[in-house]
């Protein structure tokens, strides 16, 4: 009965994360928009925030997927997928930099980031983890 309340309290912080970060990002992309952001520190604070976001869902995503698996092996799963998407965004970026220009990939990087600061992993993490499980089960038997 504890584990299912922590797995549902960390659902209500899920999407209070997710309210409080999409606050935070529309009111920093609206004062940017705006010309708000003459010297470029909101934009800093935005890849900071964006990082930290992105930090806690893992955090997030690895512990729901312990509690219900209680192995190790689904958190390494989940470090795995947010490590892929990191070097993507890093490896697009990078690219986009020495090939043409940054503002020509970040809309691509900015939607993988999206993936990151959100339960999407999570939510296909879950069943993949358990359909691993059932495979695993069914040769067994």
């Amino acid at each position: 009965m504890k584990k299912k309340i922590i797995i549902i309290g960390l659902i209500v912080v899920v999407i209070a994360l997710g309210f409080l970060r999409d606050y935070l990002f529309v009111s920093m992309n609206h004062i940017i928009e705006s010309g708000g952001d003459v010297h470029g520190n909101l934009s800093m604070q935005k890849w900071i925030l964006t990082f930290v976001f992105s930090l806690l869902y893992l955090g997030i995503c690895c512990t729901v997927l312990y509690l219900i698996f209680y192995s190790f092996k689904y958190v390494l799963l989940a470090f795995a997928a947010y490590s892929l998407l990191f070097l993507v965004s890093f490896f697009v970026a990078l690219a986009g930099y020495f090939i043409s220009s940054f503002e020509s990939v970040y809309p691509f990087i900015r939607t993988v980031m999206g993936i990151a600061q959100s339960p999407v992993v999570l939510i296909v993490l879950i069943p993949a983890c358990f359909l691993n499980e059932l495979k695993i089960r069914s040769k067994k038997t």
